[in-house]
């Protein structure tokens, strides 16, 4: 499959600026609401003044109420998590060009990260504890972006078919960014001798740091997500 043909048939990825230290709690209360009586909403909702600000500004009239609100899982979860400027827009980070080369790699399902995670190795060269401990916390981070949010669910996937063909895959705090950011900066890591693109883990690499450094500085977490 050639490129042309790849990007017309594959999802665009995208790293948003995004709460994920609330957004946790945000999963865990929609997944309640749609299988007890909301009451976990309810109090979430009370007790986050700027969420429910953000909902009633979306035109929700009450938003302590669950079965009040119509949106999709995704949806709801994106909408009171993301962040906004100024302008009450979600913010943008990092530059035009990463975000595009990022957000349709040409190979397989289109993932980036995908194809990164399961072209790289730990770096043998450095044998300490410390160099496995970065590598397998890299791991881990990563994961949790691709897709800790089948994980933190136990396997539901209410949040895979949202408004669009939207899919949320997972979400990191603001010092969760930090901290995948430096280590994905160490030696820990290195690609696989083999990987089927050449130079393609060092390219993820340079638009995934530029993204993440574009977090950092605006001190905020992202969330991995697809559309169409």
């Amino acid at each position: 499959m050639d490129e042309q043909t790849q990007a017309s048939t594959t999802a665009f990825y995208t790293l948003d600026a995004f709460d994920g230290a609330l957004a946790s709690e945000v999963m865990n209360a929609i997944e309640e609401g749609h299988v007890g009586n909301g009451t976990l909403w309810s109090a979430l909702v009370q007790s986050e003044e700027k969420l429910r600000i953000r909902l009633t500004d979306q035109g929700i009239q009450t938003p302590e109420d669950f079965s009040s609100i119509s949106w999709d899982p995704a949806t709801l979860l994106f909408t009171s998590c993301v962040e906004l400027n100024n302008d009450g827009r979600p913010l943008t980070l990092g530059e035009r060009l990463n975000r595009e080369r990022f957000g349709r790699f040409p190979y397989g399902d289109g993932s980036a990260l995908g194809y990164f995670l399961e072209h790289i190795r730990p770096n043998r060269s450095i044998t300490d504890h410390d160099g496995q401990v970065i590598y397998d916390e890299l791991i881990d981070r990563l994961n949790q972006l691709v897709q800790g949010c089948e994980e933190q669910s136990r396997g539901h996937t209410m949040f895979e078919d949202g408004f669009g063909g939207m899919r949320i895959h997972g979400f990191l705090s603001a010092e969760e960014v930090r901290e995948l950011r430096k280590n994905l900066a160490s030696r820990a890591w290195t690609a696989s001798f083999d990987e089927p693109l050449d130079g393609g883990v060092a390219d993820v690499v340079n638009h995934f740091t530029s993204l993440l450094k574009a977090a950092e500085r605006r001190r905020v977490g992202m969330a991995f997500r697809t559309h169409r």
